[in-house]
């Protein structure tokens, strides 16, 4: 079970790395196409049309995008709060259920999101070429990355009696 904990874990630090990438390109694009909105409306008095419905779907993008992040860094502070009182097999109990309400959640999200997605793929966005899927399709690969970053977590503590976090 440790080999398949060190895996999972190796996969996850990868996935997170990656997420990781995403999040600072995500916000740094955000940020620039921001500032050029400002400059453009208020020192030139001409408007990027769809500079603002841009900064919108990659606010989205890198909320979802986080998640992952977030759960594999253990940075659920409701969580940490519970867990940091508890010790033993309690905390290993409340680990477990506590990982059991977010694969339900996570579950509920990733698989109920697809209807949307796929009916967002026949909608164009109002100021850019682009279908509204692309936008939505984050919520479900969130939802599985999610997933599997609570499995990974599941399994370190449970294999190696680590922290519960």
């Amino acid at each position: 079970m440790k080999k398949i904990s060190a895996l999972v874990s190796a996969a996850a630090a990868y996935i997170d790395k990656a997420a990781t990438w995403l999040l600072f390109l995500l916000l740094f694009v955000m940020t620039g196409i921001t500032f050029a909105q400002v400059v453009t409306r208020y020192v030139f008095n001409f408007s990027i049309t769809w500079s603002e419905e841009l900064a919108r779907f990659l606010f989205i993008w890198s909320i979802f995008a986080g998640i992952p992040s977030l759960i594999f860094r253990s940075g659920m502070t409701a969580f940490d709060l519970i867990l940091a009182r508890l010790q033993g097999k309690i905390a290993k109990c409340a680990v477990l259920l506590l990982s059991g309400a977010g694969l339900l959640f996570f579950h509920l999200m990733a698989y109920g999101s697809f209807p949307l997605v796929q009916r967002q793929f026949a909608q164009q966005a109002t100021s850019l070429p682009v279908p509204m899927g692309l936008v939505y399709i984050v919520i479900p690969v969130s939802g599985f990355t999610a997933m599997f970053m609570i499995v990974e977590n599941l399994l370190r503590v449970l294999s190696e009696g680590g922290k519960a976090s």
